[in-house]
């Protein structure tokens, strides 16, 4: 019927009376009605679902699907687990349903996440993993010292997967410099590891560090038919090429011009001579002391045990200390004032 207009004679060949129309019509309008209807059903859907957590009607606009499966809840609901969860310190948060492999995470759940709830949540992450790393075991036995060290003060060898605490690195280096090696290479035999100068600057000691990059330089510049020397004296140790004939023993800096033993390597020693010296150098610094004081003829406070000289005058000596006695024979005097004899010895 739509947009045609009905007539009586106009309706086709056939004129309809009324009673026939009648018919006709209920049938048309019938069938506009029941089409109708059907249309209506199909575009009609319920934007509506319980959430099986408050059993409310809620909007699916309103709803969260869980990441990784295929369950959803409100969103009201969601933030209310999470919250309950972090309250029972669990920060690693699964589907509500047992078993689900579904997940909540803060990034994936921040557009419903109040900020108090997403700050809670990440701070108490950042303390999980603080208690783990406290939880795992942070020492290790160095096969240096066999001693147990936290794994702060390991350092690892360059070039390999072998690792030992530092102070242990640092005495094997100063070993090494001694032996006038200044290629170090892994402590364990027949690695390829290597320790050089700039990767074990951290952990060096200043005068160590200084003493290996000297030594390197030396190993550079030397020529091995020279004879080299450094200049004994702390403030110089100027290298030095040894040009002089082989019996000669005294020389003279030419940078600070301190006069030292060739032979010895020390400063010149002017009170014994070279295989003296050398011997009592061995032998140790209390041992020099005793046999130059011997030589000088120097004798030993009896009070505080520090040696004095008496240059000239009589036998009466008084020490720094205060106390006097015979530079002859030791005893103690009984007079306060100089006198040309000591009462004991009579010297």
């Amino acid at each position: 019927m739509g947009n045609i207009i009905c007539r009586g004679k106009n309706l086709g060949k056939k004129v309809l009376e009324g009673k026939q129309l009648g018919n006709k019509i209920g049938t048309l309008m019938t069938k506009h009605s029941k089409h109708k209807k059907e249309k209506k059903q199909v575009g009609d859907i319920d934007p509506n679902f319980v959430c099986h957590f408050c059993h409310e009607q809620v909007h699916l606009e309103r709803s969260f699907n869980i990441k990784g499966c295929a369950h959803f809840y409100c969103q009201d609901c969601i933030v209310k687990f999470i919250v309950s969860n972090l309250q029972n310190n669990v920060t690693c948060i699964m589907c509500p349903i047992p078993g689900c492999s579904g997940l909540l995470d803060p990034e994936y759940c921040r557009p419903i996440l109040p900020n108090d709830v997403f700050d809670l949540w990440g701070t108490a992450l950042c303390e999980s993993l603080l208690e783990t790393e406290h939880a795992v075991d942070s020492t290790f036995t160095c096969d240096f010292c066999v001693e147990q060290i936290e794994l702060k003060d390991s350092f690892n060898i360059k070039g390999c997967a072998h690792f030992y605490c530092q102070e242990c690195i640092v005495r094997f280096i100063v070993s090494k410099l001694q032996d006038n090696v200044t290629s170090v290479m892994c402590p364990d035999q027949g690695c390829p590891g290597v320790l050089d100068l700039e990767y074990c600057r951290p952990i060096l000691p200043y005068d160590v560090f200084h003493r290996w990059g000297k030594a390197l330089c030396e190993s550079v510049v030397m020529e091995p038919q020279k004879k080299y020397l450094f200049c004994p004296f702390n403030a110089c140790s100027t290298l030095l090429i040894d040009e002089e004939p082989d019996d000669t023993k005294q020389a003279q800096c030419p940078h600070c011009m301190g006069v030292f033993c060739v032979k010895c390597k020390v400063p010149w020693h002017t009170e014994f001579n070279c295989d003296m010296f050398q011997k009592l150098r061995d032998m140790g610094e209390d041992q020099q002391l005793e046999e130059l004081a011997k030589n000088k003829n120097w004798r030993r406070c009896p009070s505080c045990k520090y040696y004095v000289e008496r240059r000239d005058g009589c036998s009466y000596i008084k020490c720094r200390c205060g106390y006097a006695f015979c530079y002859n024979c030791g005893v103690r005097a009984s007079l306060t004032s100089h006198t040309r004899h000591c009462p004991s010895c009579h010297k």
